[in-house]
């Protein structure tokens, strides 16, 4: 900042102007002299450019050594009623994780669609032990936890966080809602009715929730009865069937001690866990459930295009999904990372492709589900407007036989590893995400390693490894195609890839109108 000198400044002028009127005077009586301008001085040459200086962002930093982080090893133990208990130490905070797991879940529901779920629900729900429900959340608030019940396909899970003074009071609560819940007979019906309200509500307003009722019905699909995976979720007459002897009764049969898993991760000495182990879980009868039949999925050799039908919406929400391989499969991870290629983040072929090349979709990707029995499920997906519902059915097809036909270029393979890799230690970090990991090692059927090995076979993948995979996997004649989205707009245009069955959602997602295939103008192969 410049600096002023006011005083300077000021005393100039008084002189100037003194100066002036003198000259003024002498002008009155005097000629003016004849004075030839001087010439202007020449202009200053050019100064150099200076140099600009590159941008510190313009290119990202090399990519650094991936970090080699080990699963932390656990101890295991069999409680004297037969429970199976895991105990991983961990002391960097002085915090506790808890999960009771059960195996099994949604698969167990057999002819009663939502009942795994219900139960899961009810007991927390419905009051557990000397505590109402209102009392258990109490007790969790009092330890600085929360106490949650989650049911998957292949387990029921319940989990809490506490502070390690907490752990055995932690360890109680636990106890108490997954060997004494009350089934309380009002809190059952409040529970059924709002079960029944949000189904309603998301047959009409969920088009995710809809497409996917239909695309797992149609994915696990058999010649004769139901696969253990074709239930989605259930319809609001599945709940009206399901009664509280029906919950009574699958409980029973699930709830048992060697069927379930016992993890506690944290500040711990194992030794003290399996003591206070013993103790809460002693009153713990029960043999371990029959295991369930899980067939090979037969889904249509005949092209079909499901169409869920929501008259006047703006919207489409597509899927295409095929079936890959178990997950305990060794080629699992080449597997994984053609997924990641195809679809798994923002420089998959999809993302780059139909979102951001052609603008077909809002949100575009793909996922390989992990279920604990039989192939796993490859989806694609796409949300895009009405109009460009079909073009986009197109580039996902596109997108799906690519994998299978060209080989991924060594940087695909190098990116989709390293976000792999990145991921399983992300996941490691937490202590909560440490202990639903090794929940699902246990599901899976996978050693407490398994991770470790995993990242190790996924440093080995070269680009043949996994268009080898590719080409098995993702190289589908007929895949499942499910749409949901404006029939009257869109049926039509997606006769092209298949008969389209259009089911409406308020009718148990029953076929309301058949169209058969254009042959055409069925897109090239």
């Amino acid at each position: 900042m410049m600096r002023t000198r006011r005083t300077s400044h000021r005393a100039a002028g008084a002189t100037e102007a003194l100066a002036a009127a003198v000259l003024f005077g002498c002008a009155a009586h005097a000629p003016r002299p004849s004075v030839t301008p001087p010439r202007p001085p020449p202009p200053p040459a050019a100064a150099a450019p200076a140099p600009v200086a590159e941008d510190p962002l313009a290119k990202p930093p090399p990519a650094g050594a991936l970090p080699e982080p080990e699963f932390p090893a656990s101890r295991h133990f069999v409680l004297d009623n037969g429970t199976a208990l895991q105990v991983i130490t961990r002391k960097d905070f002085p915090l506790v994780e808890v999960r009771l797991l059960v195996f099994s879940g949604v698969a167990s529901d057999g002819e009663r669609p939502g009942l795994g779920a219900l139960t899961g629900e009810l007991l927390k729900a419905g009051g557990a032990g000397p505590s109402s429900a209102l009392g258990l959340g109490e007790r969790a608030d009092a330890l600085g936890g929360r106490l949650d019940v989650t049911t998957r396909r292949d387990s029921t899970s319940l989990s809490i966080g506490v502070t390690s003074v907490d752990f055995e009071r932690a360890l109680d609560l636990v106890a108490d809602v997954g060997l004494r819940p009350r089934f309380s007979p009002l809190e059952f019906e409040k529970l059924r009715q709002r079960e029944i309200q949000r189904v309603k509500s998301e047959e009409t307003g969920d088009a995710d929730w809809a497409a996917s009722m239909v695309l797992y019905r149609q994915l696990y699909a058999l010649p004769q009865g139901e696969h253990p995976y074709s239930h989605y979720d259930a319809t609001p007459a599945d709940f009206e069937r399901i009664s509280l002897a029906d919950c009574h009764a699958w409980y029973a049969r699930h709830f048992t001690p060697h069927n379930a898993l016992l993890v506690v991760a944290g500040d711990v000495d194992p030794d003290a866990v399996k003591l206070a182990a013993e103790r809460a879980f002693a009153a713990w009868k029960g043999a371990a459930p029959a295991p369930l039949d899980f067939p090979n999925p037969a889904p249509s050799l005949e092209p079909t295009v499901w169409l869920v039908d929501r008259p006047h919406t703006a919207q489409s929400d597509i899927y295409v999904a095929t079936l890959g391989p178990e997950r305990s499969s060794s080629v699992w991870p080449a597997f994984a990372a053609s997924n990641q290629i195809l679809g798994g983040g923002l420089a998959s072929r999809l993302f780059l492709d139909v979102r951001e090349k052609r603008s077909l979709a809002y949100h575009t990707g793909s996922t390989a589900e992990e279920p604990a029995h039989g192939p796993v499920p490859l989806v694609l997906s796409a949300g895009t407007q009405t109009s460009k519902t079909s073009t986009t059915v197109e580039a996902l097809l596109e997108n799906l036989r690519r994998m299978g036909e060209t080989p991924p270029a060594p940087w695909e393979v190098a990116m989709a590893v390293r976000s792999l890799s990145d991921e399983m230690l992300f996941r490691t970090e937490r202590l909560g995400a440490l202990a639903d990991l090794a929940a699902e090692l246990a599901v899976l059927h996978l050693p407490d390693d398994y991770f470790d090995g995993l990242r190790r076979d996924l440093e080995k993948l070269t680009p043949a490894d996994v268009f080898t995979v590719a080409r098995r996997y993702f190289d589908v004649e007929h895949p499942v195609i499910v749409v949901a989205g404006d029939a009257a707009e869109i049926a039509e245009p997606l006769r092209r890839f298949g008969n389209v069955e259009i089911v409406n959602p308020e009718r148990d997602f029953s076929t309301v109108r058949e169209l058969p295939r254009l042959a055409s103008e069925a897109p090239s192969e």
